[in-house]
């Protein structure tokens, strides 16, 4: 049991929690002390009968279990685990807000397509970003071979439809997801020299009891939360060749 508990320890605070939902929900399933049932994503439940706790559940929710859901599951404690402290070191609260913005969007995708079960889009989501704020990295898939990071959702589609032989409509959706909050928190402000278009709402950063923690509204990169400068030159900022 020490050993368990000082894996839990090590994991970021918003993975810990999120692997702790992904894993338990399933868990719970199979010991029938809850029932998938009353939670995926359904439009009538949800908003005519006021199952809004749907809205939270379904993101979570891999599938039952079985080969497919630990797969899923060993995906995202890898890379919500790196996202979290590498890119998002001392910034959980943003991250928290990057999860929860992302599962907003796939779950309009999810209520205009009909996915149920969106936990596998939560997971190619993120899956999506770690590879865009890492692209110069190496990644490998499940071993076998090594590429540059920048593919690795790529290649996660690619084994979906092998594996599945359907085509993957909603992991290609969830890399739109994952791409609208780059897009929005990266590639055009950069392009542009502005502050990100979207910011985490105070209350969420509060829940982290950090307060003001940028009181001069400083914009920052969210790839090395280093301050953006904004106009003028950048001057002795070095640019890495290769």
């Amino acid at each position: 049991m020490e050993g368990v508990k000082e894996f839990f320890n090590a994991i970021p605070p918003v993975s810990r929690y999120l692997f702790t939902i992904f894993l338990g929900i399933p868990v719970l399933a199979a010991m029938r002390f809850i029932s998938f049932n009353y939670l995926y994503l359904d439009f009538t439940y949800t908003f005519k009968h006021f199952h809004l706790w749907r809205l939270i559940t379904a993101p979570c929710i891999i599938s039952s279990l079985g080969p497919m859901f630990l797969f899923n599951l060993i995906f995202f404690y890898q890379y919500t685990t790196k996202l979290e402290s590498i890119n998002y070191s001392g910034k959980s609260d943003d991250y928290l807000f990057c999860v929860i913005f992302i599962s907003i969007c796939n779950i309009i995708f999810g209520l205009i397509f009909e996915y149920y079960f969106l936990g596998t889009m939560t997971v190619m989501s993120l899956i999506y970003l770690y590879s865009r704020m890492n692209p110069t990295g190496t990644s490998s898939f499940y071993g076998f071979f090594s590429f540059k990071t920048i593919y690795l959702p790529w290649v996660f589609l690619v084994a979906h439809f092998l594996q599945t032989g359907h085509p993957p409509y909603s992991d290609f959706l969830a890399i739109v997801s994952g791409h609208i909050f780059f897009y929005l928190t990266d590639i055009y402000p950069r392009a542009n020299g502005v502050p990100s278009l979207i910011k985490t709402p105070k209350f969420i950063t509060n829940i982290f009891n950090k307060g003001d923690r940028n009181p001069n509204n400083v914009s920052r990169d969210p790839r090395t939360g280093r301050p953006i400068q904004e106009g003028g030159h950048n001057w002795g900022q070095g640019v890495p060749l290769g």
